[in-house]
């Protein structure tokens, strides 16, 4: 059964609707917050166990006269050596390569759309879509610089302990 355009009634439109997203998509964004912290906290945790790998490859290969040839050190991006500048890209643009990025986008998207429904239940229809939209933009650059000053940080403690002088644990029982 159609309803005619001047009487027709969406869900969203409905008391019930609204009362359910006032709920649901705060949950919905926290969660996705809650995901992309920990999958920026996960990636930083590789790029460190990527790093303390070098050191010992490095290590090792400087054991024996010859040692070198069966520890290469990667210097192409060739596929075995895939992932040796994971959280070492030289811009900014490398951190909407990452998977708690998309996370991220999603949930911009969510939160945007979350806003867009307050905004109609405040102000009415007109506007609803430019505060979605600015909402969603506004959230997406501030993922992208808490996960950029997150990054910037342990490279910066990475190279503090590439500079520093190696430990001999034989000198120092």
């Amino acid at each position: 059964m159609r309803s005619s355009p001047s009487t027709s009634c969406s869900l969203a439109d409905t008391d019930y609707a609204r009362g359910y997203l006032a709920v649901v998509v705060p949950v919905v964004v926290l969660l996705g917050v809650f995901t992309y912290e920990r999958l920026v906290q996960t990636s930083l945790e590789d790029v460190v166990a990527l790093a303390a790998m070098q050191r010992i490859r490095r290590w090792y290969g400087t054991i024996l006269p010859g040692a070198g040839r069966y520890f290469p050190l990667p210097g192409t991006r060739a596929a075995p050596n895939e992932l040796i500048d994971i959280g070492l890209r030289l811009s900014w643009r490398g951190v909407f390569s990452t998977l708690s990025s998309a996370i991220a986008g999603v949930n911009c998207i969510v939160a945007g759309a979350g806003a867009a429904l307050a905004a109609s239940s405040v102000t009415g229809p007109g506007g609803t879509v430019v505060t979605g939209v600015v909402t969603a933009a506004v959230l997406a650059v501030l993922h992208g610089l808490y996960q950029e000053r997150r990054y910037a940080r342990v490279l910066a403690l990475l190279r503090q302990v590439e500079s520093a002088p190696p430990h001999d644990a034989a000198q120092h029982p």
